[in-house]
C-alpha cells in the first residue's frame, strides 16, 4: 500500500489553502510548502512582479518546476497556487503520486476574504475583480472538481477540513479524474465507508440498496450502512442480470419516492454492480450511485469505468448504457468469503489488465501466482499484495477510461480476451464464470496473435502458463454451433471482420479487425469438445 504520499491543497484564491495547509500538515507530521513562497525566494520578487514582468506562461513553468521539486520531500503538504493543476497532464499525473484536496467556497465568500490582502495577479487589472474572480473559478471548474477531496471551506472550519482531508489521505485512495463527474475508489475497510455513503444522500434513506442473497447472508456488514428507503435482494448468478430483475429495482425505488437526489447503492459482484448501475442510469434519467463490490472481479473490473448492462437472450451485455458511480468502495476483506473458483476468475480480469496495459502488474502476478492462486484466509500472509494488485489494475483501468471514456480508442484494450470469452460465457449458458470465459477468450486472442504475426511466441508462452498456475481454463466444453452463434452478434462484429485486442508485447495491445475465417478457427481452438 502507498505510504507517505504527498498531500497538494488545490483550489481558488481565497479558499483557505494558507491556512489549512500548516494545520494539515502538523497533523500528519509533514512539512509544509507554500508554492507561491517557495517561487517568490528562487526569483527574489513577488508573485505579481513576475507576472508583470515574464507573463503569464513563464509563471506557470516556475510553477510546474517548483511543484514537481516540492513533491520530491512526499512527506510534504503543498498549498499550490490556483492555476497550479489547470494543466491536465500535470493534475493527472499529481493525482496518481499524491492526494490532491480541492478548497472551495462561494465566489462572494471567496471576494470577501481576498478584500485588502495581497495583490492577485489574475485580478489586479480587472474593472470588476468580482466579476472576474467567477471568471477565473467557472474556467476552472473541471479542474478543481478533478480531486481525492473537495471540501466547502464556507461551510467547515479549518479543523473540520483537517480531519476530514487527513482521514482520506490515510486511506490513499485513486480518482477516475472526469471532471465535474470525477469519483474516487478506496481501498479501505467497508466499517470506514458509512459516512462517506451518508454524505451521498440528500436525506436520510434516500435511497434504494441493491445486494444479491448471498451477500446479505454471509456479511452482516450490510445492516451497518446507512438505511435506505428501498432494499432489493438479487438471485445469485449471471441470469440473475436480466431486464426482469431491473424492473424489480425501478419499481421498488419509484415506489419510495424516488427522485432526481435519489442513491442507488450496490453491495455484491459483476453482476449487481452491473445490474444495479444499469437501473441508476434509467431511474428518472439518471440518479447517482456507489458501488461497494464484494468480488474480486467487481473489484478490478464491473464496479469502475462506468459501464452498466443487463443480458439479452441474443447475448451478453446488450442493453446498457454508460453511467459513472459517484463512490467506489473495494474492501478486499470481502473476498476472504469467495469460493476459489470465483477468486480465480477475477485473478483473470486482472491478469487481462496487465497483459494489455501494465507489464510491471504482470510481472507481479507471474512471481507470485502461487499466492494469488487461491482466495485469502482469515489471517491473510498476502493481504497488502493482493491489495497491491488490485489497486493496479484499477489504476490502469482509470488511466485507459480518463482519456478514452466511451471505448473509442485505447479502452478497447480493455476487451483482451472478451470477444470469444463472451462467446463461450453465452454458449455455455452461464455455467462457466465471466473471468473463466476471459482467461478462455485470452488464450484464443494469443494464438490468434501469434498466426497474425503480431504476438511474440514467447509472450503468448508465458501467459497461457500464467493461466494454468492461477488455476484458471484454457478452454471450454461447450458447442461450437452455439458459441459461433453468440460471437457473431458480438457488439465488435463489423460486416465480414469481427474486432479482437491482440497482445503485441508486456503491457501492451492493439486493436485489429480479423477476418471471419480466422475468429472461427480462433474459438474452435479453445473448445474442448463440441456437440
Amino acid at each position: 500500500m502507498p505510504q507517505d504520499r504527498p498531500l497538494v491543497l488545490s483550489g481558488p484564491p481565497g479558499s483557505g489553502k494558507s491556512a489549512t495547509g500548516p494545520a494539515l500538515a502538523a497533523r500528519l507530521g509533514y512539512a509544509h510548502v507554500d508554492l507561491d513562497a517557495l517561487i517568490e525566494f528562487a526569483a527574489g520578487s513577488p508573485v505579481h512582479e513576475i507576472f508583470a514582468r515574464e507573463g503569464e506562461a513563464t509563471f506557470r513553468a516556475w510553477e510546474r518546476d517548483a511543484l514537481t521539486e516540492a513533491l520530491r520531500g512526499r512527506r510534504v503538504v503543498v498549498s499550490a497556487g490556483g492555476g497550479a493543476l489547470v494543466d491536465r497532464a500535470l493534475r493527472r499525473e499529481v493525482l496518481r503520486t499524491s492526494t490532491v484536496v480541492t478548497l472551495t467556497a462561494p465566489v462572494a465568500v471567496l471576494a470577501e476574504r481576498l478584500r485588502g490582502g495581497p495583490v492577485r495577479p489574475l485580478l489586479a487589472d480587472a474593472p470588476d475583480p468580482v466579476a472576474r474572480l467567477a471568471s477565473l473559478v467557472e474556467a476552472r471548474r473541471e479542474a478543481y472538481a478533478e480531486a481525492h477531496l473537495v471540501c466547502d471551506t464556507s461551510r467547515a472550519t479549518v479543523d473540520a477540513t483537517v480531519a476530514r482531508a487527513a482521514a482520506v489521505h490515510a486511506r490513499s485512495p485513486l480518482v477516475m479524474p472526469l471532471g465535474e463527474r470525477s469519483y474516487r475508489v478506496e481501498v479501505a475497510p467497508i466499517d470506514a465507508a458509512r459516512d462517506e455513503l451518508a454524505s451521498l444522500l440528500s436525506s436520510p434513506k434516500h435511497g434504494t440498496l441493491v445486494t444479491d442473497r448471498k451477500v446479505a447472508a454471509l456479511w452482516p456488514t450490510v445492516a451497518a450502512l446507512p438505511a435506505m428507503a428501498a432494499r432489493v435482494e438479487l438471485p445469485t448468478g449471471e441470469r440473475a442480470k436480466s431486464l426482469a430483475q431491473l424492473a424489480r429495482v425501478l419499481d421498488a425505488s419509484l415506489a419510495a419516492g424516488a427522485d432526481r437526489r435519489w442513491l442507488v447503492a450496490c453491495l455484491g459482484g459483476g453482476v449487481v454492480s452491473d445490474l444495479a448501475g444499469f437501473a441508476a442510469a434509467t431511474l428518472l434519467r439518471g440518479v447517482r450511485y456507489a458501488s461497494l463490490p464484494t468480488t474480486l472481479l467487481a473489484m478490478v473490473d464491473a464496479s469502475v469505468g462506468g459501464k452498466t448492462a443487463v443480458n439479452h437472450a441474443r447475448g451478453k451485455n446488450l442493453v446498457g448504457a454508460f453511467h459513472h458511480p459517484s463512490l467506489v468502495w473495494i474492501d478486499p476483506a470481502f473476498t476472504r468469503t469467495l469460493p476459489r473458483r470465483d477468486w480465480r476468475a477475477g485473478m483473470a480480469e486482472a491478469l487481462k489488465v496487465a497483459v494489455a496495459l501494465d507489464a510491471s502488474l504482470l510481472a507481479t502476478i507471474e512471481r507470485h501466482a502461487h499466492a494469488l492462486r487461491d482466495p485469502p484466509a482469515e489471517r491473510d500472509a498476502y493481504a497488502d499484495l493482493r491489495a497491491s494488485v488490485i489497486r493496479a489494475a484499477v489504476q490502469a483501468k482509470i488511466d485507459v477510461v480518463a482519456v478514452d471514456e466511451r471505448e473509442s480508442g485505447p479502452r478497447m484494450l480493455l476487451n483482451f480476451g472478451h470477444t470469444v470469452g463472451h462467446a463461450v460465457e453465452s454458449a455455455s449458458r452461464y455455467k462457466l464464470r465471466h473471468g473463466e470465459c476471459v482467461a478462455i477468450g485470452m488464450a484464443a486472442a494469443l494464438d490468434l496473435g501469434v498466426r497474425m504475426g503480431v504476438t511474440p511466441v514467447a509472450l503468448r508462452d508465458r501467459v497461457v502458463r500464467v493461466i494454468d498456475a492461477l488455476g484458471l481454463p484454457p478452454r471450454a466444453a461447450v458447442s461450437a454451433p452455439a458459441a459461433w452463434e453468440f460471437l457473431t452478434h458480438d457488439k465488435k462484429r463489423d460486416g465480414a471482420t469481427l474486432r479482437f485486442v491482440l497482445a503485441t508485447g508486456e503491457g501492451s495491445a492493439i486493436v485489429r479487425d480479423v477476418p471471419v475465417a480466422e475468429a472461427r478457427r480462433a474459438l474452435r481452438g479453445v473448445i474442448a469438445q463440441a456437440s
